[in-house]
Parts: C-alpha cells; sequence; structure tokens
C-alpha cells in the first residue's frame, strides 16, 4: 500500500515485478523509473522482484509506472477479483462506483458489468487490498460481497509455468541426445539421425520453451539494453540457424546444443525459481502466525467467531488455552501464558495479568482463557511492523551491491563483443568457420549475468529474515553491511544495560518494626503519587496490608506526606531531609553502612517516618539485564571495545559499569553530547554502533555509524535506528553484528563465484575446451549455487563458546541465538 512520508509531500510504493531474469533486466527497470517525473528513488531488487519507488503523487501517479515497466517488456504482477455489486445496474450508482473504486490504494483498473451486476478490479500486487476496498466501499454504502478470490498466487503459477516449460523441453530434447549416440557408438533408433526429424524436435524447442528467451530478448534490445536473454538467444539461434542451413547444404548439425542450452538453462531458472521462493519463507512464517477468525464481544454479551480484519480498536476479545492472540492489545481480565518465540526468538513463556501488553500472533499457553482490549490493529500491529520491516530491508540495496550494478551495466556487451572476436580470431586462424562459431556460441551462453545480479541480494533476504526470526531488524540491506564494520559499541544504561523499571532490591526496617510496617505505610502514601519510584513501592507491597492514611500531598522532588487515619501522626515517605524537616528522630545506631553500599550500587533510599519516629529505609534501583555481563564480556573478547553513555550521575553510572563490566564509563551527559562524543570516536576512525531506548538517545542513534534500538524503548529511538532490537536483551546486539558478519561473508563469496565463473568460462570456451551444452549446463549451474549459498544462511548456528580475542569472523560461534 501506498506509504505517506510525513516529513514530505512524497509517497513510497512497492511493486511486484515479473519477468526479470539477471541484474541487467533489474538495472533498465530502475533506469525507466528514475527518469520519470517526479520519482525521487527507485530501488529494484531482482531476488525478491521487487522496485521501491519514492515518488511525489502530485506529478506522478502508479498507473505510469506499470505503464513504464511494461512498456519495456516486464509485468507488474496483479490480482483480479470479482465482486457482486448491488445496484449496479443503476448508472448513479455506477458511476459513483467507479470513482470511489479508482481513488482507493492499489486499484489499477476497474471494469464494471451493469447487466451481470458484477465489477471486476484489478489490484497491484502488494499494494492494494481486497478486503480493505470491500471493507472501503462498505462505508461508503454500497452493499458488496467477493464473489472469487484470487486463485492462485503469481509466483506460484511462474514456478508451475517454469516447470512445463522444462519438461516439454526435456521430453523434445531426449531424443535429440539419443540420435547423437546413435551417431558415435550406433545405438538407438537410426531414424532419430534423419536431418529433417532433428530438425524439427530442436525448431518445437527454440520455439517452444526457448521463446521466451528469444522475446524478452528482442524486448530488451528494442529498449537499448542487454540482459542474459540476449547472450542466449544469440547463442541459441546461431547455432540453430547454422544447423539449419546445412540440412539443406548436407553440412554438421549441432541441433543437439541448441536445444540441449535451452533444456539446460531451463532446468537452472527452474530450480532457482524454487530457491528463491524459500529466501521469502520469514516473511511467510510471520505473515501465518495471524490467525483468520478470533471470539469478539458482541452486543448481546456473548463471545463469537469474528473475521480479524473486521475487530475494531476498543473491542473486547477472548483468548482460549492454544489460540493465537490476533491484534496488539492490553489484558482486561484474567491471566495466562504466552509463548512469543516466534516473534521474539525469545523461548521462555512471558506471564501476562490485568494490565499487560500482548501482541498478535503470539500464542496462550496458559490453562484459562482471558479477556483483552484490542489497540493496535491491521498495520499497526508490532507483527505488521515487523513484516513491513523485513521486507523494507530485504528490498534495500547493500553498498557493496553497488558494484555488482556497475559490473552487470557493461557486462552483456563486453560478452557480445569477445564472442564476435572468438568469432573471427578463430575463424581467421584455423579457417574453420564452423569450430568458430561454435567457439562464439559457447563464450555467449557460459557468461552468466544472473549470478552477479543475485549475489547481493539473497544473501540479504536470507540474513534478514534470520535477523527476524531471532527478534532483530534492519531496516534496509545497507544496515546489514555496516554492522558488519563496527568496532566500537556505545551502550545507554536506563533501559538498555539495565531493565528501565525501578525496582525494590531491599527494606530495611529500624529497630522492632516489621517490614510489612515499613513497606505498608510507603504503599498507602505513594498509591496517591505517580513517579516510577512510587510504582516500583506498589508493585512490591501488592500482598500487604496498607493502613489507612488521608490528607495525602507531594513534596515536590522530596516524598508524599499524609495523615494516618488511626491519629498516630504524620506519616512522612521520601528523602532523609524531608523526615527531618517534619520531626523525624534520627537514630544514633542507623545502619548506615548498609545504606552506603546500596547508593554505591546505584540505588535510590526512601525512608519511612511515622510521627517523630523512623520506622525504615527500601532501597530501589533499575536492575541490571540477566545477561548484560555476559553479552559485555564476548563483546570484549572478540575485539569489540565497549563504552556506556548515560545522562545518569557518575556514581550510579560507575556502579552499574562495574557489575557489567565496562570500563569506558561517559556520565551526566546530555543527549547532544553523547551525539558529538561519538562523532568524535568516528572522526578518528572508529565504526561506532549505539545501542539506546529512550528519546534522549535520539541524536547519538542517528549520527553513529549503526544505531541499534531496543524496542520496548520510545517510537522516536526506534525510528532514528538502523536496528531494532525487539528483544530486549544485550545479547541481541552482538547477535546483530554476528548476523551481519555472516551475510557479508556470504555475499563476498557469491560475488567471488559469480566474477571467478566468469573470469574462467569465457576463456575456456572462447578456446573451445567447453562446448555449448556444457556451458549451458555450467551457466544454469552458476545461479543455482549462489542462491544455494545464500540459502545456507539459514542454517546458521550460534552458541556461546568464546572464541579469544579477535574479531567475530564468519567461522566464530559466540552467541546463542
Amino acid at each position: 500500500m501506498a506509504q505517506q512520508d510525513p516529513t514530505s509531500s512524497q509517497e513510497k510504493i512497492t511493486l511486484d515485478i515479473g519477468g526479470m531474469t539477471c541484474a541487467s533486466c533489474s538495472l533498465r527497470i530502475e533506469k525507466e523509473l528514475s527518469h520519470l517525473p517526479g520519482v525521487g528513488l527507485a530501488e529494484v531488487n531482482l531476488a525478491l522482484e521487487k522496485a521501491n519507488i519514492v515518488f511525489d503523487p502530485r506529478l506522478i501517479s502508479p498507473h505510469q509506472f506499470v505503464e513504464a515497466v511494461t512498456g519495456i517488456g516486464y509485468q507488474v504482477r496483479q490480482e483480479t477479483y470479482r465482486l457482486a455489486v448491488e445496484g449496479l445496474d443503476e448508472v448513479p450508482v455506477k458511476t459513483r462506483f467507479e470513482e470511489r473504486v479508482a481513488q482507493m490504494d492499489g486499484v489499477y483498473k476497474v471494469v464494471t458489468n451493469a447487466a451481470t451486476g458484477t465489477a471486476t478490479i484489478t489490484l497491484l500486487q502488494g499494494i492494494g487490498d481486497i478486503h480493505n476496498v470491500v471493507q472501503g466501499l462498505e462505508r461508503e454504502g454500497f452493499h458488496i460481497s467477493l464473489q472469487t478470490d484470487q486463485a492462485r498466487d503469481p509466483k506460484d503459477a511462474e514456478r508451475r509455468s517454469a516447470l512445463i516449460r522444462l519438461l516439454v523441453s526435456l521430453m523434445l530434447t531426449i531424443p535429440l541426445w539419443l540420435a547423437m549416440g546413435e551417431m558415435f557408438v550406433r545405438v538407438g533408433p537410426r531414424w532419430l539421425a534423419n536431418p529433417w526429424v532433428q530438425l524439427t524436435l530442436a525448431t518445437l524447442v527454440q520455439w517452444g520453451p526457448g521463446w521466451s528467451f528469444t522475446r524478452r530478448a528482442y524486448q530488451n534490445i528494442r529498449h537499448g539494453n542487454a540482459n542474459m536473454d540476449v547472450l542466449v538467444a544469440l547463442g541459441t539461434l546461431s547455432a540453430w540457424t547454422f544447423s539449419t542451413y546445412n540440412v539443406f547444404a548436407h553440412g554438421p548439425l549441432f541441433f543437439d546444443s541448441s536445444a540441449t542450452v535451452i533444456t539446460l538453462i531451463l532446468v537452472g531458472k527452474y530450480l532457482e525459481a524454487v530457491a528463491k521462493g524459500r529466501t521469502s519463507t520469514a516473511i511467510q512464517e510471520m505473515l501465518a502466525l495471524r490467525p483468520k477468525t478470533s471470539q469478539v464481544l458482541q452486543a448481546d454479551g456473548t463471545y463469537r467467531p469474528t473475521d480479524v480484519d473486521a475487530i475494531a480498536v476498543g473491542q473486547f476479545i477472548q483468548i482460549r488455552p492454544g489460540d493465537r492472540i490476533p491484534v496488539d492489545g492490553v489484558v482486561t481480565e484474567g491471566h495466562g501464558l504466552v509463548d512469543a518465540s516466534l516473534l521474539t526468538g525469545e523461548p521462555e513463556l512471558q506471564s501476562v495479568s490485568v494490565g499487560s501488553t500482548v501482541s498478535a500472533g503470539t500464542i496462550h499457553q496458559g490453562e484459562r482463557a482471558f479477556i483483552m482490549q484490542a489497540q493496535g490493529i491491521g498495520q499497526d500491529t508490532m507483527l505488521a511492523q515487523i513484516v513491513r520491516a523485513v521486507e523494507e530491508a530485504q528490498a534495500g540495496k547493500a553498498p557493496i551491491q553497488r558494484f555488482a550494478d556497475r559490473v552487470s551495466n557493461v557486462f552483456v556487451p563486453t560478452v557480445v563483443a569477445l564472442a564476435v572476436l572468438t568469432f573471427v580470431l578463430t575463424g581467421g586462424l584455423t579457417a574453420n568457420w564452423t569450430a568458430a562459431l561454435l567457439h562464439a556460441v559457447a563464450v555467449l551462453v557460459v557468461a552468466c549475468p544472473c549470478a552477479l545480479g543475485l549475489a547481493t541480494p539473497t544473501a540479504v533476504m536470507v540474513g534478514s529474515g534470520m535477523g527476524a526470526r531471532y527478534g532483530i531488524l534492519y531496516r534496509n540491506g545497507e544496515a546489514l553491511e555496516r554492522v558488519s564494520q563496527v568496532t566500537r559499541l556505545a551502550m545507554d544504561k536506563t533501559g538498555t544495560l539495565t531493565e528501565g523499571r525501578p525496582q525494590v532490591i531491599a527494606v530495611l526496617p529500624y529497630g522492632d518494626v516489621l517490614e510489612a510496617e515499613v513497606v505498608g505505610y510507603a504503599a498507602s502514601l505513594e498509591a496517591e503519587a505517580n513517579h516510577p519510584l512510587s510504582r516500583a513501592v506498589l508493585a512490591y507491597a501488592h500482598n500487604v496490608s496498607r493502613p489507612a492514611v488521608e490528607g495525602v500531598y507531594t513534596e515536590e522532588g522530596r516524598g508524599v506526606v499524609g495523615e494516618a487515619a488511626s491519629g498516630e501522626g504524620t506519616v512522612v515517605v521520601g528523602t532523609e531531609a524531608l523526615l527531618r524537616d517534619y520531626g523525624i528522630i534520627w537514630p544514633q545506631t542507623w545502619e548506615t553502612s548498609q545504606i552506603a553500599e546500596w547508593m554505591q550500587q546505584g540505588a535510590t533510599i526512601i525512608y519511612v517516618g511515622l510521627h517523630d519516629r523512623l520506622l525504615g529505609a527500601i532501597a530501589i534501583a533499575d536492575r541490571v539485564r540477566d545477561d548484560a555481563a555476559f553479552a559485555i564480556q564476548r563483546l570484549q573478547a572478540n575485539g569489540y571495545r565497549v563504552s556506556m553513555l548515560t545522562g545518569d550521575r557518575l556514581p550510579s553510572a560507575h556502579a552499574i559499569a562495574a557489575r557489567v563490566g565496562i570500563e569506558d564509563v561517559h556520565a551526566e551527559l546530555s543527549p547532544t553530547e553523547k551525539a558529538e562524543l561519538i562523532k568524535q570516536w568516528q572522526a578518528q576512525g572508529e565504526r561506532v554502533a549505539m545501542v539506546g531506548d529512550g528519546v534522549n538517545d535520539a541524536p547519538a542513534l542517528a549520527v553513529a555509524f549503526v544505531g541499534m534500538a531496543v524496542a520496548t524503548g520510545s517510537d522516536i529511538a526506534m525510528h532514528t535506528a538502523d536496528v531494532t532490537l525487539v528483544r530486549p536483551e544485550i545479547n541481541a546486539a552482538g547477535q546483530a553484528l554476528l548476523i551481519g558478519q555472516r551475510t557479508m561473508a556470504k555475499i563476498r563469496q557469491n560475488l567471488f563465484w559469480a566474477l571467478g565463473y566468469n573470469l574462467v568460462g569465457i576463456p575456456l570456451a572462447a578456446f573451445g575446451v567447453i562446448s555449448p551444452a556444457l556451458a549451458g549446463g555450467a551457466m544454469a549451474f552458476s545461479s543455482v549455487l549462489v542462491v544455494t549459498n545464500s540459502l545456507a544462511l539459514r542454517r546458521m548456528t550460534i552458541d556461546t563458546e568464546p572464541s579469544g580475542h579477535q574479531p567475530i569472523k564468519e567461522s566464530n560461534k559466540l552467541w546463542n541465538v
């Protein structure tokens, strides 16, 4: 669906493109779209088969993008639906219906039939949603029913079509192979050696299954573009034409070469299509987390199954044991255990009760049902945001891909020139023009720009999908590449190294006072306040009896004061100075050493007094995350410098830093000072990853080489960051770095293979070492190998064994994903 950029008048859409076969295709489409008026950015991803376009809707419409893409011989995938529309035989209704539909996102065409009362709507796949269209029309007052849904995924249809072409080509080519066997070893039907039989079989292959190459080659050449199809068409047509001539001239025949090349390349294309389909399984798996229906509260007080798309904000939903949660919301009644592992990668069940937030796609694993209220629906759920983030990351280009794009731009013309040069030199030097032609055909066929074009995007797709599986979201392909180059991590304290929620860590009663009395009086007063420390006390005192108090008021910045309803006197909860001001007598035997130790650990101390006597003290601190010390140790053991950047007081910062093992501490920093410090490090050659969670971290996240935001923090932080950690664990930062490194290693392997293959294969073909048929098999194999190598990332295992004081390398195993 078209997305509005809040900072400008531009929108962004993603078109699903069909018919691309190599990097030259994607570059051709990219160039065509970029030249259109109003287009700010156009990026075409070959592996994902998508075009990301940022444009000004005042200057251009999606219809013009479709026309531009189809005009150069490619397809924008579309979905067609039929709706039954009441009253469509009335001209005013028909006119208003067509006007409303034309204004909806993703609608490419609408055709109405007044006689049958139906409308056929064509949507651009990935932009339009038929359910949104139907709901929008119903809100406009139309009575609609969906007669037919999209029968099949266009990509599935394309894979089936590729399989059919392959099978037909194979059945026609096998007799040609048998004919070759009969010629050399005199085994097989002799009639297959008849030139006219071979001409018939090869012609059926060339202009049947092979027609797709010739058609696309013509379309590309007509528009000044050259891609893999041009190489295949030139090579096979040369062999077929020369052999056809020799049928009449009684010369040598090479029909088996042209047919075999087409068949082998079709094998590769089919396997490539199947493999590319597997690279997007991360998104498919996440989309499958969302149930189709859920039990929603009706007006009569009963819960009935309701389509998830029809759930509205504020509605109450019953979540039974084993149910998937349909939307984001808050628990309003009951309690349960939620499995969010497929969404966050965290295996432990999460306990939820009244007030807890729950996310779409998670599973209720408790024994009793609970009730939740919908708060985030549709595209506003965390699941939808994760899917959107992964799609954007997969569609984006990593900087390393620019190199491959530059090579692809000149690759095909260079290969054609080399083939012509091979033909001329071989024929001129040997006077064997038949051999010269075969050598030239082999050069054309062996070259494979597909492998070069697939090298980066397939690895980015799998790497970003791996990250999503474990709760790590990369903004784009560039983020994946950047995290692999990080040398230093800057960690925020509150909400990043710590949980960001103050908690009571200890209670110290004075004399013979009971702990319950200290906590009870503190909770009675704090219940009237609204402060993080108040919430910490109330959470700790949930099972403690609270004495009645009245006349509660706040002493700004110092504490809370009230009167005991029992008449025992004034109750004071707050700082030592506040209690002294209200006449609390401070005992000489107070255990100051224990208080000092808590304060050194970064705890805040509140005191509780009644009338003129001290009841005790409560220590409140922000707990360090359980995995923080381990994660920091592993990062440092692998060559990363780790620093703490915080706005908190220096003693508290040093206390937390000592507990997690960070020596470089920078405290009492403003948001701009954090950003300036990161700029200084980067000016010295460091590549800094900032890990933070709050609004105050946004400037630092923005200037850092890589910004990593903890998802439990603010939206501003997450929108600024390159990487979002859905799991609030420091360990996830190390995993994000490693996945980036593994992905870049695969990209480098793919590029090495794609370039090395051509550097070796083209000379061998030019000197006649490999035949056209063998060249076709090698060409098909190269693309499949690149995609398969990228898919190997899905089997990546990351354990917790240390690997010494070396930077993380592709072979290291450090992080327990």
